[in-house]
C-alpha cells in the first residue's frame, strides 16, 4: 500500500527556469507530494510556465528583500501544516516514505525535521532544517533564514531520509553575478544591524567564497565567525569551519590551513568524510604524505551521497599523485585505474605509458 504524505512541498522562485523541471519532477516521483506551493517574486523568464506544466499553482508575491517573509507566505498557501521548504536549484536525491511517515505520526511541537543537502559540484554536504510543522515554527531572517520556533521550546532537531543535490554553487550559476550582489548587499546590511552575529559573518564568508570573488575576504569573515565560541553540534559552524579551511588553502596558506584543520579534528575527524578529505589536502601540501594517504583511505567507500567522487574516484587520484611523487609509479597506477574513466587519472596514465613508466 502506497504510503501518503501529509506534507506540502513549498518554494520561493525567480528566474529559475534551467533548474524547477528536475526540481519538481524529482520532488513529485520520490515524495509524491499531492500539494506543492510555488510562490513567484518577480520571475521573467520560463518559470512559471513550467510550474504550470508540472501541475503545479503558482502565487505571486512583491519582493521586499525579506528571504523569511516570503517562505512564511508560502507556507501559509499550503494545504498540510506540515511543510517542506526546498529551493527549486535542488533536486531530490533519495527519500524514504515511510520513515517519513513515522517522524510525522511521532513529532511533537518542537520537532524539526533535516535533511541532507549536497553542494555540486564539490560534494560537500550537510544536514539543514526544511522539514516543519507551519502551527509551531516560522522563518525568522531577511537573508540565510532559520526557522524558528512560535513558542518558548527550543527546536528538537531530527534527521529525517530526504537528500538532495544543491546546484546553486555550480560554475554556470557563479557567472551570473546578480544573485551574489543580491546577497551580499542584504547580508552588509544585516551586519550593520548585528555587527557581533556569528551567523551573519560566516554567510558573508560563505558569499565571498562561494562565487570566487574575493578568497581573502572569505578567509577574514571565516576568521571572525569562528572566533566566537561555537556549538559544533551547529551546522552552519560545521560548514564555516570546512570552508574556512578551502579558502586558507586555496590562497596558498598551508601552515594556518594546518593549524586550523588541526584544531578542529577532535569535532569532525571520526565523523566526517568531508572533513577528513579536506583533512588530507591540508597535509598534502604541506608535504606530510602518509598522513594525507590515511585520511584520503579512509573516506574510501564511505556509504553517503557522492556525486562528485570523495569517497572512490577523487581520494584514489589524490592517493595515486602523492605515490607518483615519492617515486612509487607501479602503485600510483594502481590508484589511477581504480578511478574508472576520471580524466586526469586516464591523462596521468596515458602520460606514464608514454615515458613507459608501467
Amino acid at each position: 500500500m502506497a504510503v501518503e504524505l501529509q506534507i506540502s512541498l513549498c518554494m520561493i522562485v525567480k528566474d529559475e527556469e534551467a533548474f524547477l523541471d528536475a526540481s519538481l519532477k524529482s520532488s513529485i516521483s520520490l515524495l509524491c507530494f499531492d500539494d506543492i506551493v510555488i510562490v513567484d517574486t518577480g520571475s521573467t523568464d520560463k518559470t512559471k510556465e513550467i510550474a504550470h506544466d508540472n501541475g503545479v499553482t503558482v502565487f505571486s508575491f512583491d519582493w521586499c528583500s525579506d528571504f523569511s517573509a516570503a517562505r512564511n507566505f508560502a507556507a501559509s498557501k499550503a494545504v498540510n501544516d506540515w511543510i517542506l521548504m526546498l529551493d527549486a536549484d535542488e533536486t531530490v536525491l533519495e527519500a524514504d516514505l515511510s520513515d517519513l511517515s513515522s517522524f510525522i505520526s511521532s513529532a511533537n511541537e518542537n520537532s524539526v525535521g533535516s535533511i541532507k543537502v549536497v553542494a555540486h559540484p564539490d560534494s560537500l554536504s550537510s544536514n539543514i532544517s526544511r522539514l516543519y510543522n507551519r502551527k509551531h515554527h516560522i522563518w525568522n531572517g531577511k537573508i540565510h533564514e532559520q526557522l524558528v520556533p512560535t513558542g518558548e521550546n527550543k527546536n528538537e532537531i531530527v534527521t529525517v531520509p530526504i537528500t538532495v543535490i544543491h546546484y546553486g554553487y555550480s560554475p554556470e550559476v557563479k557567472k551570473d553575478k546578480r544573485k551574489f550582489e543580491r546577497n551580499l548587499y542584504m547580508l552588509e546590511n544585516s551586519l550593520v544591524e548585528n555587527p557581533d552575529d556569528p551567523y551573519l559573518l560566516a554567510q558573508l564568508g560563505k558569499c565571498y567564497y562561494v562565487n570566487n570573488e574575493d578568497l581573502n575576504k572569505a578567509c577574514d569573515y571565516f576568521y571572525k565567525a569562528l572566533s566566537f565560541e561555537s556549538d559544533f553540534r551547529l551546522e552552519y559552524v560545521y560548514i564555516t569551519v570546512l570552508f574556512y579551511g578551502y579558502s586558507l588553502l586555496n590562497t596558498e596558506q598551508y601552515e594556518k590551513a594546518l593549524i586550523h584543520i588541526n584544531k578542529y579534528a577532535n569535532h569532525y575527524a571520526d565523523t566526517k568524510a568531508e572533513f577528513r578529505f579536506l583533512m588530507a589536502h591540508i597535509y598534502q601540501n604541506n608535504g606530510l604524505f602518509q598522513e594525507a594517504v590515511e585520511c584520503y583511505e579512509s573516506c574510501i567507500g564511505i556509504d553517503m551521497p557522492d556525486p562528485e567522487g570523495i569517497t572512490s574516484y577523487l581520494s584514489y587520484y589524490n592517493i595515486g599523485v602523492i605515490l607518483e611523487c615519492v617515486g612509487m609509479i607501479e602503485d600510483a597506477a594502481d590508484m589511477y585505474r581504480n578511478c574508472g574513466d576520471y580524466k586526469p587519472a586516464v591523462l596521468r596514465l596515458d602520460n606514464m605509458t608514454k615515458r613507459s613508466c608501467i
